[in-house]
Order: structure tokens, then sequence, then C-alpha cells
């Protein structure tokens, strides 16, 4: 990922912030809480003012269940900050990496915080995978930008106490950089000469009371946490409901953090690090009972719960109005629905909203109100006053225009870190009169904001192999996002040298959803020389351009070869061996039999198959079986204890080295080896320009029958050079690969694509 982003050190921009309670992720339909569960926590809410935040580095290191247990049991407003997106980590549910993995765990993390009852931001960090240092984090970052975007959401949000898991000794570079960068940030949010500008969007300082850093382990001056007592109303303990919160992170395999929650054993052991009392505070001063985390501080009055620049909800004075407003609470429901899921800049949208009375009827009118967030700039309709039906219902249509220049949020990998993304748009108010009391209630809403007529390339980006490829096919993806019919036409141009079949398509959609796959073929003029040549699409009338890009590379394929994939969640490995020309297969259960194995030359064991693929670890014997008759079994990276030694036909122990720096350097240690040699020749800068990493989960010990080929550290690192290791096994052979070499052919990097193929060359050509 660092290749991607080129080294470049963050400038100071906007922050996406994400302020919100009870936001359905990309909600077209929304509700608030109701009954007992409901009436406890607005009783709990209105008993204090202060606030708990977690700050995290990625999705899932928040601490869900400290978090869960100071919002459901002590009634604090609870804020989980989280410094990325998670778009550099990897994927176990599917194919997708970078910005759409980023979109899918922002997702994640939203269903996580609203099952917990956190408000939730991001910083919009840049996750480019792991990172041994802060300082090489930093490099990306920048620490007084991460410094700002923290004190900025502290000025935001306005904590009393601060948690984070993340220290600043040996661990992971980000979560080191957090914790160095919170630290002082602590600080620096209450003082007016940091940050100054922050003024000019309102926020001034703001002075947090306290600063914890989590132990693992009980340590002298921490104060323990334990989140295994049972709330009674909802049935669950605390690390229940922050198991439950772990499990929606479902790209991120947390299956043993989960049973460790499950398990009634967890404890957070919190230290304080940092402590600035509010000498001149009154209130009452919390004990024990009120969490440890707050013990001695003084309480401060609840302060309503609002949209950003919004009015309160509601503001309850006396105990008998508080007791009221949790009762109506208890029984009332507003609910809305947007009539379009996917709305373009200019459209009006349809949004009902309807208050329901779930008791004995004491509602009798409401006035509902749509209002638009400052930022999304839409109109605001005027409001509706409604009386309650005999079904105990009052429902108010009201019609929406999404402003031109709404931010677009389709395609979501494509404005991921704007500003405001996924933030809703609009809240859907309502203030209910009661015979037992009035109340407001407030529901936050999002709508996708599309493009007419959205432009992506299937498959891309297209290899063209130098010499043999004499034409390219580009596949232009058409998405009709307009509230019914539209026509228009699409043009394209090509770079020089490539000489396209089609420079103008129309097309004519029918009903939104609708697509339209558009083939370009463009000629490959001769002689070119290996880089990349751009496709240009654009929308006739608009004025944002598409690219996609066909890489002219250097590439010699063996021929007559075919190959066997076992694949797991990942689709790179098939999806390169089809822009390769050569012949593949995905196998099945029914595939581990000699017959059918023998049918390949070489037989490709996806990223972490073992994980995934219960078919294979049964039957890996008749994969090394394969090998010893003569064919190639290519084994990708695989991760430490998803990997027993005996899988391969010699032990391996697979370690956690790895190689984070993606130009870290590259020793070839057997240059004569076929590898490098057949049928392309691995040079020097066949290493060069490599994206995140250089591998990982590395083999630290192996038996003396492999040959290891190449060996690679990270700056000031000595480990063994485990990474691609060769043996014979019978009359074939045995390559175990633990470089990401994955993500380099997702990019058509032109040296990972002559060592894929070297690798597939080690198998013949079998005869039939």
């Amino acid at each position: 990922m660092r290749g991607i982003l080129g080294g470049m050190k963050l400038q100071p921009v906007a922050v996406c912030i994400l302020c919100f309670a009870l936001l359905i992720p990309a909600a077209r339909a929304g509700q608030t809480e109701l009954g007992e569960a409901a009436q406890h926590q607005a009783l709990l809410d209105q008993g204090t003012g202060l606030r708990l935040m977690c700050v995290a580095a990625h999705p899932d290191d928040e601490d869900g269940a400290t978090l869960a247990m100071y919002r459901k049991r002590h009634g604090y407003k609870t804020i989980a900050v989280i410094a990325t997106r998670g778009e550099g980590g990897q994927n176990e549910i599917g194919p997708e990496l970078y910005n759409e993995l980023g979109v899918i765990r922002t997702h994640e993390m939203m269903r996580a915080a609203q099952i917990t009852g956190a408000e939730l931001h991001f910083l919009n960090l840049p996750e480019f995978g792991f990172s041994k240092s802060p300082e090489e984090t930093f490099e990306v970052w920048g620490r007084e930008e991460t410094v700002r975007r923290l004190v900025r959401v502290i000025r935001l949000t306005r904590p009393d106490v601060i948690i984070t898991n993340h220290g600043i000794s040996k661990d992971h570079g980000h979560h080191q950089a957090i914790g160095l960068a919170l630290q002082e940030a602590f600080d620096a949010a209450g003082d007016p000469a940091r940050f100054p500008e922050l003024a000019a969007e309102g926020l001034e300082p703001w002075q947090p009371q306290r600063l914890y850093l989590r132990s693992w382990e009980p340590v002298s001056g921490a104060v323990t946490v334990d989140p295994n007592m049972l709330d009674p109303v909802l049935g669950k303990t605390y690390a229940e409901i922050a198991a439950q919160a772990l499990n929606e992170h479902f790209s991120q395999g947390m299956g043993f953090f989960i049973d460790r929650y499950l398990s009634g054993s967890i404890r957070a052991h919190y230290v304080r690090v940092k402590e600035y009392l509010q000498s001149d505070a009154s209130g009452e001063v919390l004990d024990a009972s009120r969490g440890v985390l707050f013990e001695g501080m003084r309480n401060r009055p609840f302060e309503p719960a609002t949209a950003q620049g919004q009015t309160p909800c509601f503001a309850p004075q006396s105990l008998r109005e508080r007791r009221g407003q949790s009762h109506l609470r208890a029984e009332l429901r507003l609910s809305a629905l947007a009539d379009d899921q996917s709305a373009i800049p200019g459209q009006s949208i349809a949004i009902t909203a309807t208050v329901t009375d779930f008791g004995v009827r004491e509602a009798h009118e409401a006035v509902l109100r749509i209002e638009p967030r400052p930022w999304f700039g839409a109109g605001v309709p005027e409001p509706q006053m409604v009386t309650f039906d005999a079904q105990g219902r009052a429902t108010a249509a009201f019609a929406l225009a999404v402003p031109a220049t709404a931010p677009l949020t389709v395609p979501g990998a494509a404005h991921l870190f704007d500003a405001h993304f996924l933030e809703p748009q609009f809240d859907v108010v309502a203030a209910v009169t009661a015979s037992t009391g009035d109340i407001a209630l407030r529901l936050p809403m999002t709508i996708d904001v599309a493009p007419p007529v959205e432009v992506t390339f299937a498959d891309a980006p297209y290899l063209v192999r130098k010499g043999a490829d004499v034409n390219c096919t580009f596949n232009a993806v058409l998405t009709n996002h307009s509230p019914g019919p539209c026509t228009g036409a699409v043009v394209f141009s090509m770079a020089p040298g490539f000489l396209p079949d089609t420079q103008r398509a129309e097309y004519a959609f029918a009903a939104e959803g609708e697509q339209r796959v558009i083939p370009v073929t463009s000629v490959v003029g001769e002689n070119l020389e290996p880089r990349d040549y751009l496709l240009n699409a654009m929308i006739e009338g608009e004025t944002e351009p598409h690219f996609a890009t066909a890489r002219l590379v250097d590439l010699k394929v063996p021929e007559g070869i075919t190959v066997g994939v076992i694949q797991s969640y990942d689709d790179t490995f098939m999806n390169t061996l089809e822009k390769m020309h050569v012949a593949h297969q995905a196998l099945t259960l029914e595939d581990f039999t000699p017959a059918r194995l023998d049918a390949f030359s070489t037989i490709i064991v996806d990223i972490r198959a073992y994980l995934v693929r219960p078919d294979l670890v049964a039957n890996n014997q008749a994969l090394l079986e394969f090998a010893k008759r003569g064919g190639c079994l290519l084994v990708m990276y695989q991760k430490t204890g998803e990997w027993k030694p005996e899988f391969a036909p010699y032990p391996i122990q697979l370690s956690r080295n790895r190689v984070t720096r993606e130009d870290a350097a590259v020793t070839v240690l057997a240059p004569e080896h076929p590898v490098f040699t057949q049928p392309n020749l691995i040079g020097e800068a066949d290493w060069g320009g490599w994206i995140q990493e250089r591998g990982l989960y590395f083999p630290g010990e192996w038996d003396a029958q492999y040959t290891p080929l190449i060996a690679c550290a990270d700056p000031g690192e000595d480990i063994p050079p485990g990474s691609l290791l060769h043996a014979k096994t019978g009359e074939g052979d045995y390559v175990y690969l633990a470089l990401g070499l994955y993500r380099q052919l997702r990019e058509l990097h032109p040296g990972a694509l002559r060592l894929f193929a070297n690798l597939l060359a080690l198998g013949e050509p079998r005869t039939p």
C-alpha cells in the first residue's frame, strides 16, 4: 500500500467525522429503539453528562466490552475513535482489498458500534499494512497531522475519560503511533495555542480529565474492568455484547477473540497515564459503583444527545419528567423509509416517517420534520403536525430534494476518504405530545448518492503480453442509477498506439438498476514499449473521466501447461491465469483423485486455503502424491496456527516473521535456479515497485531437503531466508511461497508476473 500511497506524508485535510448514535449503516430504513431496554437506557442517560472515549488504530481494536459496560450499565455516553478504515489488512471473506475492503470494514465497524452503543468516528488515516515501528508509520501519517486529527475529535466530542489499548512500546507500528500521538493530543486538546485553526469549525479547547492505557495483565496501580457482569435488562454480560460486536467483523476472522470473550475470564486492566482533574468542578463525587475509570471524579449534568448543529431532542429537569420521558421512550418508536435506495444529485426522494405508540395510546399528536445536516446543503421541508390514528400511528410524507452538489457515495471505494462518507445526511425528528408528557425523538438517516450513470471496468487492469497479444478488449460496465429511463452516450479514447474499434456507444436504460456491458476491443500497435496505456471513458455531457489501464508487459508464458487452483476466499490466481491465457480450473472435492489431479501440470494452493478448505486438509496427502508422480505443487502463504508441518512433503515450521517494507532488498541465493531463468530471466528490476509488503508468515525452520531461493529482511533485521523454498519430491516439485505475490499480481506487476510464470513452468505439460 505504501507503493500506492507513494510514501506521501499526509497534509491537513477535512477529516471525515461520523457523529451519530443509532445509525443504520447505509440506512434506507431506520427506527429508534423500543421497550424496556430503551426505557432503562433513557433513565441511565439522564443521570450523567460524563463521556468515555476509546481510541484504536484499526476496526476491531477498540475495547468493545468496556464501551458496552459503561454505556449500558452506567449510562455514560461512549465514543469509539478508529484511526484507519482497515483497508490495508487481509480479507477472510472475499477478494476485496484496499479501498473496497475499507468500505467493508467501515460497515462492519458501524454495526459493531451500534451493538456496543458507541458513537463512531474515523480519523481517515491510511492503513498501509503491517508496520514495525511508529517512525515508519509517521512517515506516512505525519505525526503532527495525527495529533491534529485526534485533537479535533476530542474537541468535537468532549470526552472526560479516554482509554486505549495502544501503548508506546513494541507493538504494531500503527498501534505505537496512535499511543504516542494520543498522549500528546490529550494535552494539546485543552491548549488554545495548539491548532487554533479548529476554532473556525466551532471547536474550542477541551481538556479531558483522565487517560488510561490498557494492560493485558494485572499490574500495580491498575484498575480492573470486569465485563462479565450480567446486564439485568439485556440478559447478557457485557463481554457477550462485545463478542456479538466482534462477530460483525466478518472479514477479519475474529473467532479466537470471540471465544475469549465468551469464556467469562477476560478482564481489562487500565493504568492511568495522565490526569487533569478540574479543580473548580461541582457535582457529586463518583464512587466505584459508577465505574472505576471515573471513580473520584465529579459528575456533571446530562447533556441531551443532538445531531451536529441541531437543538436538543429533550431536556427534562425533574425526576418526574425524567421518568415520564423514559416511560414514553419505552413505548414510542420513530421509523422512516426512503423510497429510493440510491438517489442521484438533483433527485427528489420521498421519505415516510411514522411514530407508533405501542403502549396504552397516551400519544395525541406529533410534529414531524426533516432536518438536513448543514454540510448536505438540502432545503428543509415544511414540518407537519399529525394526529395519532386508531392504530396508534402518526405518519407524514416528505419530499426531500437531493442537492445538485451532494457528495457522492457510490462507488464506495472511490469515496472512502471523502469528508462525511457514510455519515447521515439528515435527521428525522418527531416532537410528540402525550398525556403523560412530551418527548422528542431523533432518527439519523443515510442514503446512497450515485452518479446518474456509473462507469466501471470489469476485470481491470488488463494484461497485454508484448509480442503475443495483438488486441485487448476492455469491458465497460454502465449502471443506471437514474430513477427511471435514461438515455445517452459514452465516448472512448485511447492512448497512442492503441486503436479502439468503438469511439462512441449509445445506451438506453428502461429502469433504475439496469446494467449494460460495452466491449471495446483495441488493436495493439507494433513495437510499443512496455508501460501502461489508458482507455478513457466519459459520459457525454459530464466532465468526470473514467480510466482503465492496459499494462503492456514483456512476459513469456510456458506453453502447454494446465493449472489447477485450490481457491480460498481470493480470486487473484484464477483471474491472473485467465489474463495470461493459461488453461486453468478451480478444484473441488471431487477432483482429489489421481486421475483428475494428474491432468494438471501445476496445482496452486491459494493463500490461507488450509483455513477455509476442509477438503484440502482431508486430501492433502493426495496432493503430495501428485507431486511425487511428477507434478508441481505450489503452496502460497498460510498463516501461523492454521498450518501443520506435515502438510508439506518435508517439515516446514511457520513463524511470524514478515517483511513489511515493500522495497526491502532481495538477495537471490540460487541465481541459476529455473525459478529465475525459465522462461523469463528475473533481474533486480523485477523486485522494484512492489506494494504493501514483501511477504508474511515466513517459514522459520525447514527440512534440509528444501533449497531457500531468496533472502529478504526489513532494514536492521536478520531472519531465516524462508520466503521462497523449493524441494524435489519424487519425480516432481514442491514450492512454498510466503511472498505477498497475490497483491502484486492483482496489479499486474511485471516482475511478479514473470516470477509467477516461471513458478508455473516447473510443472511439465501433462499428457491427457
